[in-house]
């Protein structure tokens, strides 16, 4: 008998599930308080689908969709339907993304320069300033130092010296914000993969593999990916500064974009 296309589907999400059941069991989170915790997730997502469709939204219907039972939903709506709030990282990432990649912030090469902290023409104020008016320079500096991906330099008795010290945004000491990534990054990859499923226009998708590879040779790629990325990045951010900039003030900007890009190494699996 062959499979149905929700089977498929349950046996590709189980898969997927691999890794965060490991995630959630290392963090102590068990199986009982995460189906808990997902009921609120199916019934989001119910709600969108009966939205789309210009159905009727209320516990029935819910209900019916999502196969959650009516008194969870009855709680789920009473309490506004709100899920947990994630942590805003956004002037903090734009900040680095800036000094990493806008050639005002750069040498000629491309490497971020050595910012003063105020002063200067070219000043990590200055920046902080020009990514948001709403949060403080200061701030925005407490919290790049705090991940480890900023660092004081010896001014020598010239002011003081901010350095970027990351080749990519994965901050050192911040488990929460290292979470907040692995939900943004990886939820918008699924989301574009379920995109392309469902036969909306196609979004970039693509992956290349290899394996029988020894130690050194997995090593050398994943060298040449890092090398890859680098250049993607600035490319990228570089582009992403100037559209941003000229689309300011445009009613109809409206528009997110992420792009990245992933590098995994692992023993080969046998069947």
């Amino acid at each position: 008998m062959s499979e149905s296309r929700s089977d498929l589907a349950l046996a590709a999400a189980l898969r997927l599930m691999d890794p965060l059941v490991g995630l959630l069991l290392h963090e102590g989170v068990s199986y009982s308080r995460f189906a808990n915790a997902l009921k609120a997730s199916f019934l989001d997502a119910a709600e969108k689908i009966l939205e789309a469709e210009a159905a009727r939204v209320n516990d029935s219907s819910l209900s019916t969709l999502s196969g959650v039972h009516r008194k969870d939903v009855r709680a789920w709506r009473s309490n506004g339907q709100t899920g947990s709030r994630s942590k805003n990282l956004g002037p903090v990432m734009e900040v680095y993304a800036r000094w990493a990649s806008d050639p005002d912030y750069c040498d000629g090469p491309g490497k971020p320069r050595i910012l003063d902290r105020a002063g200067a023409p070219v000043s990590f104020e200055e920046l902080a300033l020009s990514v948001s008016k709403d949060v403080h320079p200061r701030t925005l500096l407490q919290e790049l130092l705090r991940l480890g991906v900023v660092r004081q330099v010896d001014s020598q008795g010239k002011g003081e010296k901010l350095e970027l010290c990351a080749d990519a945004f994965v901050p050192k000491k911040g488990s929460a914000e290292m979470l907040q990534l692995l939900a943004d990054n990886v939820g918008d990859h699924i989301a574009t993969v379920v995109n392309n499923l469902q036969g909306h226009e196609p979004m970039l998708e693509q992956a290349v593999f290899a394996d029988e590879l020894s130690a050194e040779s997995a090593e050398a790629l994943g060298a040449l990916a890092r090398q890859i990325w680098s250049n993607a990045f600035r490319e990228i951010m570089r582009e992403g500064t100037k559209l941003s900039r000229s689309d300011q003030g445009d009613p109809n900007a409206d528009q997110r974009v992420r792009f990245g890009m992933y590098y995994y190494r692992g023993r080969v699996t046998k069947p």
